[in-house]
C-alpha cells in the first residue's frame, strides 16, 4: 500500500531532520500525485498555504515586538533574551520557533507550487492561486531577512532531506523575493480574504523600503513610493478609530491582509489566536468575567506619553473603564450610565491626578462605584507608574482587539478576530517613510498627517498635529524618530514594531532612550555582544546551523 505524504513540516531543514517526514495511512490507496490531482485535493494544499499564517501569528510572534521602544518586560519577565537583548542566545526557543514555522511554511507553499502543475483546475484558477502562493513563499521569506538578513532561499519541493543549504547573500535574498512578487502581481485578483493585487504592491513597498536602509539605494525608496501610491489606489482614511477596531466592522475597507478567524473555522472556541489577552496585565480569573490576559508584554510609560490630550485614539486604543464584565463595554443593551464600574484609569494632562477628581468621579458616578472598584491613574513620573508592577489590573489594557463573541471562553487562545497584518494607514506612513529617505521630509510629513486627520481622531476639534513636526525636524535621524512616535501611537499591538526600527537604524537609540528595562542595565550592555558587535539582528537558531553541512556564518553580536 502506499503512502499519502503529508507536506505540512517537511523541511529537514535544520531544525528536526528526518523525523519531520510524515507518513499518514492511506486508507483510499490513493497517492498524492492522484490526489492532488483533483481539484479538491489540490485545494487542501493552498487552504494548508493560508493556514501557516494562523501557526505564525497564533501565539505572541514575539519576534515582530520584543526588545522594542513601546513594550517592556512584565512582571513574569515573559522572554526576557528577547526584551532586553542581553541574555540573548542563538538557542532561544521563540527564535527557533519563528525560524522553524517559517521555513515550514514555505514548504508547504513549495509542495503546493510543485502540484499545481497536474492539478485538474482551469487555466485562470491555476494562475491567480500560483501568484497567491509564489506571493506568500516570498513573503515568508522577507519575514525571515526582516530578522536575520542574509537567509537561506528555499524555493523547490523536499522530498528527501536537503542538508547542504548555503546562506544567500542579503542583495539576493532581497532579489529574490522582489522577483517573485513582482512576478505574482499581474495574476493577482482583488478577492478581499485572499492575497490580491493590493496586498502585493503594500509589501513591495515594504520590501523595497526596506531595502532602501539595508543596502543605501535611493532608487529603492523611490520604487517604495511608487508601490504605496499603487496599493493606496487613492484611498483616504476615512474610517474613525474606535469603528476602524470595532469587532464588528473586521475586514474592512482599510485592511489590506489579515490572517482570517472564524469561530466556525477553527475545532474549538479555544483554538483562536492570543492576540487579545498580550498587552496589559492579568485582569484577574475567570470569576470575574473578564478577559483573560497572559500579561505577557506590557504597553511602555513612554508610549502612553506619546499620545496628548485631544487625541481620540487613546480612548479607543486602552480600556480606560471596567465595568460589571469587562465585555459589557460591548453590549449595547446595557446601559453604561447604570451598571457597576469596577476599574477606571484616569488621564489628566499636565498635573497629577488627585484626591478632588476621584471624589468628583464617584460623585458623577454614584451608584455604579462596585465593592471592590479601584483607580489606576496615569503617574507623570515613570517611577511612580511602575511601581505597581507587581500588580493586577494596574495598567489599562489594549482593547483593539478584543473578541467579544468569545467572552465566555477563559483561555489564552480565546480570539476569533482576524489578526490585522496590513492596513492602509500603514501604506501611507510606508510612502512618508520613503520619503524620509530621500529627505524629502515636507513630503513625509504630509504623508503622515493624512493618518492624523483621520475622522474623530481629534476630541476637541483641533487639529491632531504630530508630536514633532517632520517637515522641519532638521535633520533625518530627528525626522525618523519623529515618525517613529507616530507609527506608535497609530499601531499599537500591531505586529511591526521591531523590524520597523530595526530597517531604519533607529532601534538601539530609541530602545535606549524609551525603554525602561533596557536603560536600567544600560544600552550598550544590552546590545553589545560577543566580539563587541551590537545585536542589530536576530541570531540564526544554532540547530540550523549545527544541522546545515553548508558552512552558515553567525549573525554580529552571537558569534
Amino acid at each position: 500500500m502506499k503512502k499519502i505524504f503529508k507536506p505540512l513540516v517537511v523541511v529537514a531543514l535544520m531544525l528536526t531532520g528526518c523525523s519531520d517526514f510524515l507518513e499518514e495511512d492511506n486508507k483510499g490507496g490513493i497517492s498524492n500525485d492522484d490526489f492532488y490531482k483533483t481539484e479538491t485535493g489540490y485545494q487542501t494544499l493552498v487552504t494548508a498555504s493560508y493556514n501557516t499564517l494562523r501557526t505564525s501569528y497564533r501565539n505572541t510572534p514575539w519576534l515582530q515586538l520584543a526588545g522594542t521602544d513601546i513594550y517592556n518586560l512584565s512582571r513574569g519577565f515573559a522572554e526576557r533574551g528577547l526584551m532586553e537583548y542581553e541574555q540573548l542566545y542563538p538557542e532561544n526557543g521563540q527564535v527557533k520557533t519563528f525560524y522553524q514555522n517559517s521555513y515550514n511554511a514555505i514548504q508547504t507553499i513549495n509542495m503546493a507550487l510543485y502540484y499545481s502543475d497536474i492539478a485538474q483546475l482551469s487555466d485562470a484558477n491555476r494562475k491567480i492561486l500560483t501568484a497567491e502562493l509564489k506571493f506568500l513563499r516570498a513573503f515568508y521569506h522577507f519575514l525571515l531577512v526582516e530578522q536575520f538578513g542574509g537567509i537561506i532561499i528555499n524555493n523547490e519541493a523536499t522530498f528527501a532531506p536537503r542538508m547542504d543549504l548555503p546562506r544567500a547573500s542579503l542583495a539576493d535574498s532581497y532579489q529574490f523575493i522582489i522577483s517573485e512578487m513582482e512576478a505574482a502581481l499581474p495574476d493577482l485578483g482583488t478577492a478581499k480574504a485572499k492575497v490580491n493585487k493590493r496586498t502585493a504592491n503594500h509589501y513591495l513597498a515594504k520590501v523595497y523600503l526596506t531595502r532602501g536602509w539595508d543596502l543605501g539605494s535611493n532608487a529603492d525608496f523611490e520604487k517604495a513610493k511608487t508601490y504605496a501610491t499603487a496599493a493606496i489606489n487613492g484611498q483616504n482614511i476615512t474610517i474613525p478609530f474606535e469603528q476602524l477596531w470595532s469587532p464588528t466592522n473586521q475586514n474592512n475597507e482599510e485592511v489590506i491582509f489579515a490572517v482570517q478567524y472564524d469561530a466556525k473555522s477553527i475545532a474549538s472556541e479555544s483554538d483562536g489566536n492570543n492576540q487579545q489577552g498580550i498587552f496589559g496585565p492579568y485582569l484577574g480569573g475567570s470569576e470575574l468575567n473578564h478577559k483573560y490576559m497572559n500579561g505577557n508584554i506590557f504597553p511602555s510609560w513612554n508610549l502612553h506619553n506619546f499620545f496628548k490630550e485631544n487625541d481620540a485614539r487613546y480612548e479607543a486604543t486602552f480600556m480606560l473603564t471596567i465595568y460589571d464584565q469587562y465585555f459589557d463595554y460591548y453590549d449595547a443593551s446595557k446601559n453604561k450610565n447604570t451598571i457597576p464600574i469596577r476599574a477606571h484609569y484616569p488621564r489628566v494632562w499636565g498635573r497629577e491626578y488627585t484626591a478632588a477628581d476621584s471624589i468628583a468621579y464617584r460623585a458623577a458616578h454614584a451608584g455604579q462605584i462596585a465593592s471592590n472598584f479601584r483607580f489606576y491613574p496615569f503617574r507623570s513620573d515613570e517611577n511612580r507608574y511602575r511601581a505597581s508592577f507587581e500588580s493586577d489590573m494596574f495598567m489599562p489594557v489594549v482593547k483593539k482587539f478584543d473578541s467579544p463573541s468569545t467572552r465566555a471562553i477563559f483561555n489564552t487562545h480565546a480570539s476569533v478576530r482576524d489578526i490585522v497584518l496590513a492596513r492602509v494607514a500603514e501604506t501611507y506612513f510606508l510612502y512618508a517613510e520613503a520619503c524620509i529617505g530621500l529627505n524629502d521630509l515636507p513630503t513625509a510629513a504630509q504623508y503622515v498627517q493624512k493618518v492624523l486627520d483621520r475622522p474623530g481622531n481629534s476630541k476637541n476639534g483641533t487639529k491632531l498635529v504630530p508630536n514633532v513636526d517632520i517637515a522641519t525636524a532638521g535633520s533625518q535621524i530627528a525626522a525618523l524618530d519623529a515618525y517613529h512616535i507616530e507609527t506608535a501611537k497609530e499601531f499599537v499591538g500591531e505586529y511591526n514594531r521591531w523590524p520597523e526600527l530595526r530597517r531604519t537604524k533607529r532601534l538601539k537609540d530609541l530602545t535606549g532612550r524609551y525603554n525602561f528595562d533596557i536603560r536600567r542595565i544600560g544600552v550598550n550592555a544590552a546590545f553589545l555582544g560577543i566580539g563587541g558587535a551590537d545585536k542589530i539582528y536576530r541570531p540564526i537558531p544554532q540547530d540550523a546551523i549545527n544541522l546545515n553541512d553548508a558552512q552558515i556564518t553567525q549573525n554580529p553580536g552571537y558569534q
